[in-house]
């Protein structure tokens, strides 16, 4: 199921929506968790559409090609041609829909911040899309295509414009916010988290600092409304704060579990326990396992 939900605020005609996907089924590599909770999934994951009647701004183009067809067909129910596509941080499930969204729309520019580029191309090598290919077989493109660097940290929306905010480190390298200020809006990719387990795995505790610190810096800029990469298809709402400090309490939770922790079941169960609403536990228990074996 996709969800379609309007946030439309006026100012300078500019707008915004976003288009979201449910979790998707993956092989499971964890024993017991489908005893425990069913299919393995990929997490719910967002792109948002940001524009006004003489152009367009698509934050992130999510990973298979049906979804991201879809969310091609969605961008031409909009107002305002899609002239630039930007891609937050380096990971796979929300760059490697991004031909289908240029197939549609082959006049759009598609960039990144210029450090996270190699990151990108290494998404896309052949073994890595092997990887992405095993969780999701016959779903993804033979030809993935790697943003422009991106001059600057400014970025066109027809007659407005938004900021770029490296942040550094979260759940991968070099992660990127963009701002709206007209909108007090924020889409920060994998930064924040909106009522979803945040994907620990392979972290380490100086990468978990290197989180609390981007996190830091996306309370700075000031937005009142955040669109997560991940956001539970139930989620109360979309308010900035609320969403900052949550994830930031998730990240030192599953830092004090880890270490009150002996095996990974005891891991997922004091985390379960502290998040029983939280989407998609598969995540967390890859942490655990990986982390604790």
């Amino acid at each position: 199921m996709v969800i379609d939900i309007t946030r439309s605020e006026a100012a300078m005609s500019l707008q915004f929506d976003f288009f979201q996907v449910d979790p998707k089924p993956i092989p499971s590599q964890i024993p017991g968790f489908e005893e425990a909770h069913g299919s393995a999934t990929w997490p719910p994951s967002t792109s948002t559409y940001i524009w006004d009647d003489r152009g367009g701004l698509l934050v992130d183009t999510l990973i298979t090609l049906p979804e991201a067809g879809r969310l091609a067909s969605w961008v031409k129910g909009h107002s305002g041609p899609l002239t630039n596509v930007y891609i937050t941080h380096p990971h796979g499930d929300h760059l490697l829909g991004l031909p289908a969204i240029l197939d549609a729309y082959p006049d759009a520019r598609a960039v990144a911040l210029a450090d996270s580029i190699e990151d990108m191309r290494g998404q896309t090598d052949p073994a890595f899309l092997e990887v992405w290919g095993s969780f999701f077989p016959g779903q993804l493109t033979d030809r993935p295509v790697i943003p422009d660097p991106l001059v600057g940290t400014e970025i066109g929306i027809g007659d407005a414009s938004a900021q770029l905010v490296p942040v550094g480190g979260s759940d991968t390298v070099h992660s990127s916010v963009v701002f709206v200020p007209e909108l007090g809006l924020a889409v920060p990719g994998d930064v924040v988290y909106n009522r979803v387990h945040m994907w620990m795995f392979q972290s380490t505790p100086e990468s978990r600092a290197e989180w609390l610190r981007a996190l830091d810096a996306v309370q700075t800029i000031g937005a009142t409304t955040l669109i997560a990469g991940h956001r539970h298809p139930q989620a109360p709402d979309d308010d900035a704060n609320r969403q900052i400090d949550e994830s930031r309490q998730y990240i030192l939770d599953f830092e004090a579990a880890l270490a009150a922790s002996t095996t990974p079941p005891e891991l997922v169960a004091r985390m379960e326990a502290a998040y029983p609403e939280f989407g998609n536990p598969y995540t967390v228990w890859l942490a655990a396992y990986t982390l604790m074996s």
